[in-house]
């Protein structure tokens, strides 16, 4: 008796729909910020605190992404919101460090 081999499903396209999910998520955000700053300039530090607006989507996505046992798009969700976030962190120190030198 022939068995047929098993191949696993890749995950890299689900990772990719994943990691664009939260890239365009993320734009609109920093888009309408950017039009509700016009109305106020509150609406700016949006841009500035991306990465912790990423939790108010982030974590309900990959709850549903993990119920519904779709491993690859929880791994580009988690990749694309680490990547947003360490160049969140990465943008507020070099502000920072800007500030914090033009004071004296």
């Amino acid at each position: 008796m022939l068995k047929t081999p098993i191949l696993k499903k890749s995950h890299v396209g689900d990772a990719i729909a994943g990691i664009v999910t939260v890239f365009g998520i993320d734009i609109l955000i920093i888009f309408i910020a950017l039009l509700l700053n016009t109305v106020s300039p509150m609406f700016m530090s949006v841009v500035f605190m991306i990465g912790i607006v990423q939790l108010i989507y982030v974590l309900p996505l990959l709850h549903w992404s993990i119920k519904r046992r779709v491993k690859g798009f929880s791994k580009g969700l988690l990749l694309g919101a680490l990547a947003i976030s360490t160049i969140n962190i990465g943008c507020f120190l070099v502000t920072f460090k800007f500030l914090s030198n033009g004071a004296r």
